[in-house]
């Protein structure tokens, strides 16, 4: 049976082996110091794995899946703290996308997250024309309503919500309509 060894120090040593292997690509020539900041990490990685008699191979994937076999069904995990652990990752993976999209210049990463968060059953959220409910939106702003029946009924969203399969990950920031315009 192979222990398989991982944590933050082989990350970080792999890390360390991925940038070493970066920098002979990026370096003038080949010479003693670019080959020993590419090979230093990884012979330190093998000798912690051989010191502590474990394997640093990644698991190899069941027979009929792969990189493309979607998200790890949680039902089907033996032990709770897998499943727990599976669904605080998933949790994460989904805010750091949200919050790269929030901040996406690029027209096409913005499209290539919105096409992921479709595959994976994230919802964007639009409110504009509902009418404003506090427990499901946050008004940012208010804006004089063109008529008596535009009053409470959401202008526009400034910054869409999102949902993970239903359940609420951040409310729509609106704005709102409130008032008349008097003339």
């Amino acid at each position: 049976m192979t222990i398989r060894l991982g944590g933050p120090l082989i990350g970080a040593l792999v890390g360390l082996a991925a940038a070493g292997l970066g920098a002979v690509f990026i370096a003038d020539g080949l010479d003693w110091r670019t080959l020993t900041i590419a090979c230093g990490p990884v012979i330190i990685a093998a000798v912690v794995a051989m010191a502590a008699g474990r394997s640093i191979t990644p698991p190899s994937p069941a027979p009929g899946t792969g990189a493309d076999s979607g998200p790890i069904p949680t039902a089907q995990l033996v032990e709770p703290a897998l499943a727990a652990q599976a669904i605080a990752d998933r949790g994460a993976l989904v805010d750091t996308c949200i919050w790269m999209r929030d901040r996406a210049t690029s027209p096409a990463l913005a499209s290539h997250l919105d096409q992921t968060f479709q595959k994976v059953g994230v919802a964007a959220l639009d409110a504009t024309g509902q009418r404003f409910d506090p427990s499901v939106h946050e008004a940012g702003s208010t804006v004089a309503a063109p008529g008596p029946a535009e009053d409470g009924i959401i202008a526009r969203t400034e910054t869409p919500g999102y949902t993970d399969r239903g359940r609420l990950l951040r409310h729509p920031v609106v704005t709102v309509y409130r008032g008349q315009v008097r003339a």
